[in-house]
C-alpha cells in the first residue's frame, strides 16, 4: 500500500509543472535628472498563473536612448510578493548614472521626445520556482517629462 502511494505521489509530481509568471512592462516614466545622472520608474503588470505566492527579487535592465545612448545596466533589489493566481502592479524606480552628458544633454536640449529602449530582466523565484522573466519596453520619454524632472531636480542640484 505504501509503495502504491508513493508512486501515485511520484506521478503526480511529474505532472506537475510551475507556470513561469508573466511580466508586462506598461510604461517608464522619468522622475529625475541631476547632473550625476536620471532618475526614472518602471511600471509593470506581473502575473503570476500559480496556485503559490512568488517572490520578485530584483530587476535589472539595460536602458538605450535614441538608439544610440547606452544609458548602461541598472538593477534595483526591491523584493515585491506576486501573489497566486493575482496580477501584481509593480514600479520599480531606478537611477541611471550619466556616461556621456554631454550628448544625453544635446538629446534634453531638444523639443523632440527621446525614444528609448528598455530590455531586461526580472528575477522571480519561490520555494518551487526560480527563473528570469524577460521583460521589454520601446517608448519615448516626452520633452515635457524630461522638461518636468529636470524643474523638480534642479533646487536639490544647487543645493537649496
Amino acid at each position: 500500500m505504501r509503495s502504491l502511494a508513493l508512486a501515485a505521489f511520484v506521478l503526480l509530481a511529474g505532472c506537475f509543472r510551475p507556470q513561469t509568471p508573466e511580466i508586462t512592462v506598461e510604461s517608464a516614466t522619468v522622475t529625475s535628472m541631476t547632473p550625476e545622472g536620471m532618475g526614472m520608474k518602471i511600471h509593470a503588470d506581473a502575473y503570476n498563473p500559480n496556485s503559490f505566492d512568488l517572490t520578485a527579487r530584483s530587476l535589472t535592465a539595460k536602458i538605450t536612448c535614441s538608439g544610440k545612448y547606452d544609458m548602461g545596466t541598472v538593477t534595483s533589489n526591491t523584493p515585491l510578493t506576486l501573489g497566486a493566481g493575482k496580477h501584481t502592479k509593480i514600479d520599480v524606480p531606478l537611477a541611471v548614472k550619466w556616461d556621456d552628458l554631454p550628448q544625453l544633454a544635446l538629446l534634453a536640449a531638444t523639443n523632440a521626445a527621446v525614444p528609448y529602449v528598455i530590455e531586461g530582466a526580472v528575477a522571480v523565484g519561490g520555494e518551487t520556482l526560480n527563473v528570469n522573466v524577460p521583460l521589454r519596453l520601446e517608448g519615448d520619454f516626452t520633452h515635457e517629462q524630461i522638461v518636468q524632472a529636470a524643474k523638480k531636480s534642479l533646487p536639490a542640484a544647487l543645493g537649496h
